[in-house]
């Protein structure tokens, strides 16, 4: 007795016009990042404001986007209830990021350039400044991880923070390009 299903299922697998659904990142990549992602998220708050903090040092013209607090210094930061809920929510798209690491690459990528095309409705927010993210964030995990901070660590945080700008840049870049985005004066944005 034979299932129809088989045949068809057959049949899409071995069609190469139609890619099969896979994640992005390898194994090897995915296991080293979630066995080390405890030791970064233990306090997810505090990481996120050394993050913040690493940013703000990296690349200072970052903190004219933050109008809320980004006239702050580093001990008003530290007290400051809006930026550590800020730090707290950018801490935690990363951690649902490492979440849904095995999941279809469609589904990360559609997040990425959400979240990259939201940066730049941000006044101030020039593409670059993902750059200045990542490098801060493997500074920040190098020193929290320590000596666990292994060439095979950076390499597979490195490729993951590459991932993220690549496709962080693409959203920006198509919101960029598609939408005429003016300002009104008052920091609200109106788009034609």
């Amino acid at each position: 007795m034979g299932c129809d299903g088989s045949k068809v299922a057959d049949v899409i697998d071995t069609n190469p016009d139609v890619p099969p659904e896979e994640n992005d990142f390898s194994e090897l990549v995915t296991d080293t990042i979630r066995s080390t992602w405890p030791l970064l998220s233990d306090d997810i708050e505090r990481t996120g404001i050394k993050v913040f903090l690493r940013i703000f040092y990296e690349e200072p013209k970052i903190r004219n986007v933050f109008t809320r607090f980004g006239e702050m210094d580093e001990i008003e930061l530290r007290r400051s209830p809006i930026f550590k809920e800020h730090a707290y929510r950018f801490m935690r798209v990363v951690d649902d990021l490492v979440d849904s690491m095995d999941q279809p690459k469609t589904h990360i990528q559609q997040n990425l350039m959400m979240l990259g095309a939201k940066h730049a409705t941000f006044e101030g927010f020039r593409i670059e400044y993902f750059e200045a993210y990542s490098k801060s964030l493997i500074d920040v995990w190098e020193y929290t991880i320590g000596e666990e901070f292994i060439p095979e660590v950076r390499e597979s945080w490195t490729e993951f923070f590459d991932y993220l700008v690549k496709y962080m840049c693409q959203g920006y870049n198509v919101f960029i390009n598609e939408t005429d985005v003016t300002c009104n004066g008052d920091d609200h944005f109106r788009f034609e």
